[in-house]
């Protein structure tokens, strides 16, 4: 059996979601535990990452955006200008002309905020899944009962009982909040086990693929476990259940303890950013000018 160390056991815990912060222009979450200073979530650290995979994601999906909104469209293959523009008498060009209310410049605007958010949209619509998903694993683990709304995660349970059906591993914890004190952070780790002797934590992902991101997310949450109960964390692991048909597959992370290191390197930006790198140019003018005041 897994137990938090006594200082640990019984502090409250609370969270804080979508807090937004100009200094790094994210929506951030905080985990409140006990009378201890706010900590910033795993996956809020993270975010200071730059992930290829991710930027490339982002763009295509601008581009889907921008595809939708004109593949419908009668284009003349000859020749890319929509016929009520080349033909301006027509009634088609005559109906747009009485419907248009704003200038070009104001439609591309438009347009380009549209397709700028759009990748956000998707994104929170796959997380609402991956929320969806993580809470059934979570009662079905607890022996509750559960409702799903959507048919990806559906598919995404039947591939958590197929990866269930073949695991060897025996549940300890299951959406526990861990943290550290010692380095200030805090998250929520998927799963923690045992494989015969060996400790495990988990974490799933049902997103598109498995990036190196998420090997330095459940390092982060293996310290906190280390930290918490005193125990060695032996491996941490990522399981990625397929949403498109039944489906899964196991991802080792090679060291890490290694990448708790890449983990720490994130948190030292995040804390650098937040403590801000400049000062205000009006402090040094302040102190420039006590300096000539005393000479």
């Amino acid at each position: 059996m897994l137990e938090m160390q006594a200082a640990y056991r019984d502090l409250p815990i609370s969270r804080a979601d979508d807090n937004y912060s100009s200094l790094t222009d994210t929506y951030e979450r905080y985990y409140k535990i006990g009378d201890y200073e706010a900590m910033p979530s795993v996956t809020t650290v993270l975010e200071m990452i730059n992930k290829p995979a991710l930027r490339d994601w982002k763009m295509n999906r601008a581009l889907d955006y921008l595809k939708a909104k004109y593949e419908g469209r009668h284009w003349d293959d000859r020749i890319a200008t929509p016929p009520w523009v080349r033909y301006p008498t027509s009634p088609k060009a005559q109906s747009f002309r009485k419907k248009v209310k704003t200038s070009w410049r104001d439609a591309l605007a438009s347009l380009r905020r549209n397709a700028k958010a759009h990748p956000n949209r998707v994104r929170d619509d796959a997380g609402d899944i991956g929320t969806e998903i993580h809470e059934a694993i979570a009662a079905e683990m607890r022996g509750e009962t559960w409702g799903l709304v959507s048919e990806p995660a559906a598919i995404a349970m039947q591939s958590y009982r197929l990866w269930q059906e073949d695991t060897t591993i025996v549940p300890l914890w299951t959406e526990r909040t861990v943290w550290s004190l010692e380095y200030g952070y805090a998250g929520s780790a998927d799963l923690v086990g045992m494989d015969g002797s060996k400790l495990v934590v988990l974490d799933w992902k049902t997103g598109a693929g498995v990036y190196n991101e998420a090997g330095l997310q459940v390092a982060a949450y293996s310290h906190c476990i280390e930290e918490l109960t005193g125990e060695t964390v032996d491996e941490c692991r990522i399981i990625h259940l397929d949403k498109s048909k039944p489906g899964w597959s196991e991802h080792t992370v090679k060291d890490w303890r290694r990448s708790f290191n890449g983990f720490l390197s994130a948190l030292n930006i995040w804390k650098l950013w937040h403590a801000e790198v400049f000062r205000p140019m009006s402090c040094l003018l302040d102190n420039d000018a006590l300096t000539s005041n005393d000479s």
